[in-house]
């Protein structure tokens, strides 16, 4: 070896160690909480916040580039007020790695975080000055397009634990919180694989709610796109999903059960109080459908017990379709009360406007009823078709909106709150010289009192709110019921005049009394609020239709020789137009 290069490398070699030398050297002499004084009056200039490092801050050099500090608060703006704070953060990269481009992350920790994130009045967030862009000087050199390869990012793993969150909106009078959280990944790179897994506490401030969630599984992470299959559980239900997180998102999910109105904060059912004036105005709730324009997803849903608003279902499937602010459920279909429901729903968030389109085949409507709509009304068992839609920013402007058509067809039912049998004998009785009251009687619906039925159907249409309908059809072995009248959804009222006739029989108890008043119509007003309802019958019309029916003659004579009788004469006086 010739003596420049020998001396040339024992140069370099002398060089290698003396910065090798200096590097430990520096390593061993470097104390970074010099620098936090500088560290916290940097981040008060900028931000207007304060940032206070009360723990020390540790460096690490060799292998691998990291730093690990503690007991850190960062403060609302212009406020003592916490923003967030964290016991413990440690991360760290390799050095090599670095020279050609690449952070390679041996690890991310992170413990004890606190964070509280507001939403003003005004829609502003409590953060909301940290993301906007300063505007740079008019006289500003644009600066040059970087070049060079792209930086590749590697994590090992990442670990958070014992963290919360708290998330507090002014605007809705809400306030949410995530307690206890633990998460554990394992590698985060391109084509990579690892397992994850997530617990936490979710909390609601009205109508109080905790909920406890875990979940672990595989992910993927190919092409910049994040896949994998979870299981999870969520309190008492037990969730499998795939999904794939990156637009349009897709999911595939199914759930042995769930009861929604756990989570939705469905009202429970209110006890009995006195009935309200009617000029008294009921809440409204605002609906706010703004949340779903930002959703471009695809998926499937399979539930296998489902409760939401009252309503236990069964066998639930649904396919989902969300993009540009408008969302499908279509078809779903589902078990539900002895039967079975199908259909489609579209729920279009720029507009707050819903569609629905419902077939219930083989369905028990009473238990449907007092489930989901808390009235006991009626009973029956058979098809109930809906085609509706409606737009508004609340439940009333909702109900108010309401329009489309909807059909009934039941089978062996009673309707509830009235027994039209129980009038028609009533009425027989005045017209024969009972003791009943001449005139124009109005009664309190009931709910011990039904009319019982073989058939019944009847279609409405709807519009603003109110549903007409005209071609009501319900038999019995007694009466064939008629009648025509409105139902007003947002006043939640009834006015309808059902017509009842009697059904000529010459067999079963009452056959041969019957026979003498087939024909006779017995009209019947409803009216009121549900929860209210009343009922008028006018006895007058009925007396006038006996008149005029085959039994008018002999009902004529009963009461001629009823007339005999003064009193009596009063109290019929008028009826048959004497």
């Amino acid at each position: 070896m010739n003596k420049p290069l020998k001396y040339g490398l024992i140069g370099l070699g002398s060089l290698v160690v003396v910065a090798i030398a200096g590097a430990v050297v520096f390593a061993m002499t470097f104390d970074p909480n010099r620098y936090k004084g500088q560290i916290e009056r940097l981040a008060k200039e900028k931000t207007g916040r304060a940032l206070a490092i009360q723990g020390p801050i540790k460096m690490a050099f060799w292998p691998s580039l990291g730093a690990e500090v503690s007991g850190v608060t960062f403060s609302e703006k212009g406020s003592s007020q916490q923003f967030v704070a964290f016991d413990r953060a440690h991360a760290s990269v390799k050095v090599m790695p670095l020279l050609s481009g690449q952070y390679v992350v041996d690890s991310v920790s992170l413990s004890g975080l606190k964070a509280r994130i507001v939403k003003g009045k005004d829609g502003r967030f409590n953060f909301s000055d940290l993301m906007e862009e300063k505007k740079p000087a008019a006289d500003a050199k644009k600066a040059p397009a970087e070049t060079g390869a792209p930086v590749v990012f590697d994590i090992g793993s990442v670990s958070i634990e014992r963290a919360s969150i708290t998330y507090i909106d002014f605007a809705a009078g809400q306030e949410y919180a995530l307690e206890d959280v633990k998460l554990k990944t394992g590698r985060v790179a391109e084509d990579a694989e690892g397992k994850l897994e997530l617990a936490m506490v979710a909390k609601r401030k009205q109508p109080p709610l905790q909920a406890k969630l875990s979940a672990d599984g595989k992910y993927q992470l190919k092409g910049g796109v994040l896949s994998g299959d979870v299981t999870a559980k969520l309190d008492d239900s037990t969730i499998k999903a795939k999904f794939t997180a990156a637009e349009p998102y897709e999911l595939d999910a199914s759930i042995d059960k769930i009861n929604l109105d756990r989570y939705l904060g469905a009202a429970e059912k209110p006890a009995a109080q006195p009935a309200k004036p009617q000029t008294a105005k009921k809440e409204d709730t605002p609906v706010d459908l703004s949340a779903l324009k930002g959703i471009n997803a695809k998926g499937k849903l399979q539930v296998g017990a489902l409760e939401v608003r009252g309503l236990k279902l069964a066998d639930v499937s649904a396919q989902l379709n969300a993009a540009n602010g408008r969302v499908t459920l279509a078809p779903h279909a589902a078990k539900l009360y002895e039967g079975s429901m199908s259909g489609e729903l579209t729920v279009d968030a720029n507009k707050n406007h819903v569609a629905l389109k419902e077939q219930l085949q083989g369905v028990s409507v009473g238990p449907i009823l007092r489930d989901f709509a808390q009235q006991d009304r009626l009973e029956g068992k058979g098809n109930v078709s809906l085609d509706v839609t409606t737009a508004g920013a609340s439940v009333n402007a909702m109900k108010r909106a309401l329009n489309g058509s909807a059909k009934v067809d039941l089978r062996d039912g009673a309707i509830k709150g009235i027994n039209v049998g129980e009038i028609i004998r009533k009425g027989r009785s005045l017209l024969g010289g009972g003791s009943q009251s001449a005139g124009q009687g109005e009664s309190a619906g009931d709910k011990t009192q039904k009319t019982d039925f073989s058939e019944l159907s009847a279609s409405f249409t709807i519009k603003n709110g109110v549903a007409h309908n005209d071609d009501l059809d319900a038999k019995s072995p007694l009466l064939r019921l008629g009648g025509a009248g409105d139902i007003n959804i947002p006043a939640e009222s009834l006015n309808y005049l059902a017509k009842a006739s009697i059904v000529a029989s010459g067999q079963g108890q009452g056959g041969k009394e019957r026979d003498q008043l087939a024909g006779l119509t017995v009209p019947v007003k409803l009216s009121g609020t549900f929860d209210d309802l009343k009922y008028e019958v006018d006895y007058r019309s009925m007396a006038g239709a006996a008149a005029k029916s085959q039994a008018g003659e002999k009902i004529k004579e009963r009461v001629e020789e009823r007339l005999k009788d003064e009193k009596i004469k009063d109290r019929l006086k008028g009826l048959l137009g004497r």
